[in-house]
C-alpha cells in the first residue's frame, strides 16, 4: 500500500492500519516483549492489577463513568 492509498482510507480503515502497524513494531522489539512476559510472568500479587481498573483503563467498564 502506497502512502495516497494509506491517506485515502477511511477513519475507521486508518485507524484499524495504524494499529497493525503499531503491533508490528511491538512485535519487533524484543525489549518491549521481555516487559510485557515479565508481567505476566510476575506472580507477585502486589504487582497484578485489578480487574475492574484494567477494564476502566482499556474503556471496557460498563459502569458508565
Amino acid at each position: 500500500m502506497s502512502i495516497p492509498e494509506a491517506a485515502a482510507l477511511s477513519d475507521q480503515d486508518r485507524r484499524e492500519l495504524i494499529g497493525y502497524l503499531l503491533s508490528i513494531g511491538r512485535q519487533r522489539s524484543s525489549e518491549y516483549r521481555d516487559r510485557i512476559a515479565a508481567k505476566i510472568e510476575d506472580r507477585n500479587p502486589e504487582n497484578w492489577v485489578a480487574e475492574a481498573d484494567l477494564d476502566k483503563a482499556l474503556g471496557l467498564d460498563q459502569s458508565g463513568a
